[in-house]
């Protein structure tokens, strides 16, 4: 009982304290907000005040961007007010708690709905208000839908992958997964994408086929609409050689006759005994089996039909061919590689399948087909500059070698199929010879997402046919007794109307091997195109501004390498110019240094800023004293060095690219450490580096109830009258509640007095 009554005592009086305290602070608000009867805002601002402008790459401002501060390691968001980005793009965040200085991460998240990627900003170092200046939002492309089952069930947890249509290669989007509802949204680069669906842990407690869309044109935002996984049964077998042993790692693939989708068939190689086991949907396909490379084997071709529960069929036996080899080249002599093979039985016209047909990158090609008569189709690239070619009744009775094959040079026919103003994607673009009507072969014929194609044919007069899709409602459009004499460009209105003209090609279009990087340039064509497409080897690589006239491939790779510009306006396209350049041989010469450098000292350490002198750095070193501090990513442009002592001090910017370096940038400064007086903060009277209401408690603590003085008393004398005194409470409260003045200098950063009088301060 003694224990409690003291106890009690002593809490008491603590009590009395405190409503002493919180009655002057009461009376101070008073003061200041006189007959006020309530605080705005529902948190306390503090000195650390976060500002910037958020834009897009085209310098237009984002509204309604949500900021994050979080601790880089712990990933605790810390409290903010007016944490959004306003119609100007600009925010001014402030940290509603005490926060110690240090590194955090900002986070500027977008709304699903919105064409931008989210962006962290990492290790900031945040000691006060810092203005993060502007910070720029690269754009996304949104493709939305819904994935579903075969009873029209909604399917969650499904993974969303991307893909190059052509290398192959797999980007990683983050938000790639379906929610419960099976809806799923994801931000990618604009591009052409092969999407696979692949279901998840919690997707269905059945086995599905995973579904591969191909070629998918993301250059806006697309719905996908509904996609259906199917459920998967077990489809199995052996493949042997006509003597009898297994046929190890040869591929499978199945695929509707109907719709030549190809099922998404993961492990569908033979293994060690030639035995295979793969999923797919219940119904009729086809089965293609591909021998493994370097074989002497021919594909095989099956129909087959798959029940629900599955089925083996049993043992498949691929043929032993003869090679049909060759050179590729154009009439100049010039090897052509990557040319395509197609093979045509020529009493029929049934293509065969076909293993490893295409010509290597020294133009040779060889391919196994068993014995009969073919008509051989080569098939070269758009950006090869020659015509498709078609070698008929070729007689297979063994080996055989046509030699060089050369395939003549072909004028681009390219244009954009629109129904209306709307692009109309996977139209059929045909030619007949006008004179003759025979069928002219041609490869690469459907239009892309955009509506546009690139076919080439030698000169002639055809008649073109453009067929859309069934299910489009569209009819075949005919231009008649085109003349193709020079590379054409057209548009196809399928509505029947007069289509607006086309834009006209960029002009002077070159390509320029600089270190390693190509640097592209030229004129505009026109003045008015919304965007330029750059396609790299015939593959997308990006979209630029209609008004661009430069762009720098910065990871080119190594090689010769054919570049193609396109203008777009109003959707319809312009014909490709094109360059080619030599970008085999490494860099010679080192990358030009950093220029702009400064050197600024705080209170906290120097701040380094400098202007890249090339946009294709490897890495940027950072040197002090003659010593290596620190190597920073090649596109840094700026450092900063804390604890640096007083004294005369040299920093050096080196900037590396293939292991070549920069004439060092070298910036030197007299650093005085703060000139030897004390560094704080005016209003910051519990030190903590922050100024809000628990420093005005604080001043009237020590005023009025003998509470603590702190190391600081200058920090103390808010208004900097060379007292303290119940002013600097009511200083710091209008201030923070009634947009009051702020504290004297120093603030809002720490710093020393400009004012020095005779308060202490250790």
């Amino acid at each position: 009982m003694v224990t409690r009554k003291v106890g009690f005592a002593r809490n008491n009086g603590a009590l009395v304290k405190l409503r002493q305290g919180l009655w002057l602070v009461a009376l101070a608000l008073v003061l200041v907000l006189g007959t006020k009867s309530s605080i705005q805002g529902q948190c306390l601002p503090t000195s650390w005040v976060i500002t910037g402008t958020v834009l897009d790459v085209a310098g237009e401002p984002i509204v309604g961007v949500d900021i994050d501060i979080r601790d880089p390691f712990t990933g605790v968001a810390l409290l903010l007010s007016q944490d959004v980005t306003l119609a100007d793009g600009s925010f001014t965040t402030v940290i509603c708690e005490v926060a110690p200085p240090g590194f955090y991460d900002i986070h500027f998240q977008t709304a699903r709905s919105m064409p931008y990627f989210d962006l962290v900003v990492q290790s900031v170092n945040l000691i006060g208000n810092t203005d993060l200046g502007t910070v720029i939002l690269e754009d996304a492309s949104i493709v939305s839908g819904r994935v579903i089952g075969e009873m029209a069930q909604p399917l969650p947890s499904v993974d969303l992958d991307f893909f190059d249509p052509v290398s192959g290669q797999q980007t990683a989007f983050s938000g790639d997964f379906t929610d419960d509802e099976g809806i799923f949204s994801v931000k990618v680069f604009a591009d052409f994408w092969d999407i696979r669906f692949t279901q998840g842990a919690g997707t269905s407690p059945v086995p599905l086929v995973p579904r591969l869309i191909s070629d998918v044109a993301l250059f806006d935002a697309v719905d996908l609409g509904d996609v259906v996984l199917r459920i998967g049964h077990e489809l199995t077998g052996f493949v042997e050689d006509s003597s009898g042993s297994p046929v190890v790692g040869a591929d499978i693939d199945v695929s509707d006759p109907i719709t030549d989708e190809e099922f998404v068939t993961p492990g569908d190689n033979t293994d060690d005994s030639g035995l295979f086991q793969v999923l797919v949907p219940a119904g009729s396909w086809e089965l293609e089996v591909d021998p493994p490379t370097g074989s002497s084997l021919v594909s095989s071709l099956t129909d087959i039909t798959v029940p629900i529960g599955g089925v083996d069929i049993g043992v498949l036996t691929l043929p032993e061919g003869f090679a049909v080899s060759g050179t590729v080249a154009d009439i100049s002599g010039d090897v052509i590689p990557d040319t395509d093979l197609d093979f045509f039985i020529s009493a029929t016209g049934i293509e065969i399948p076909t293993a490893h047909d295409n010509a290597n990158s020294s133009g040779n090609f060889s391919v196994q087909v068993e014995p009969n008569t073919y008509d051989i189709a080569f098939r070269p690239k758009f950006v090869s500059g020659a015509a498709p070619l078609v070698i008929e009744s070729i007689a297979v009775t063994g080996t055989t070698n046509l030699g060089v094959v050369t395939l003549p040079d072909g004028y681009a026919l390219t244009g954009t199929v629109v129904a209306g103003v709307v692009p109309v994607a996977a139209v059929e673009i045909t030619l007949n010879d006008s004179v003759t009507g025979a069928v002219v072969y041609v490869f690469g014929n459907d239009t892309d997402g955009l509506g546009a194609f690139s076919i080439r044919q030698v000169s002639g007069t055809y008649d073109l046919t453009a067929t859309p899709p069934v299910s489009t409602g569209y009819s075949p459009r005919v231009i008649p007794d085109l003349i193709l004499d020079s590379d054409t460009n057209v548009v196809i209105d399928l509505l029947g109307g007069v289509p607006p003209s086309p834009p006209d090609a960029i002009e002077n279009f070159e390509c320029v091997s600089s270190s390693g990087s190509v640097q592209l340039s030229w004129i505009l064509g026109n003045v008015d195109y919304d965007l330029i497409q750059i396609e790299r080897d015939g593959v997308f690589l990006t979209n630029l501004p209609g008004s661009s006239t430069s762009f720098t491939d910065q990871f080119a790779p190594l090689g010769l390498l054919q570049y193609s510009a396109i203008a777009v306006r109003d959707s319809l396209t312009s014909p490709p110019s094109n360059c080619s350049v030599d970008n085999s041989l490494p860099p010679t010469s080192p990358p030009l240094p950093v220029s702009g450098l400064t050197c600024t000292e705080n209170p906290s350490g120097v701040d380094l800023e400098w202007q890249l002198g090339e946009p294709d750095y490897d890495s940027i070193e950072v040197y002090f004293d003659g010593v290596l501090l620190e190597v920073l990513s090649g596109q840094a442009v700026g450092f900063f060095h804390d604890g640096v002592l007083p004294g005369l001090h040299l920093w050096e910017i080196v900037a590396l690219r293939s292991s070549l370096e920069s004439e060092a940038t070298p910036c030197s400064i007299d650093v005085t450490g703060g000139g030897g007086g004390p560094i704080f903060l005016r209003g910051d009277a519990n030190e903590d580096l922050s100024l809000n209401v628990a420093d005005a408690i604080f001043i009237l603590g020590y005023l009025f109830v003998q509470g603590p003085s702190g190391s600081c008393l200058d920090a103390m004398d808010v208004n900097d009258s060379g007292s303290v005194n119940i002013a600097d409470a009511i200083r710091i409260l209008g201030y923070l509640f009634s947009a009051g003045e702020p504290p004297e200098l120093p603030w809002p950063t720490p710093g020393e007095d400009p004012t020095p009088d005779s308060l202490p301060c250790t």
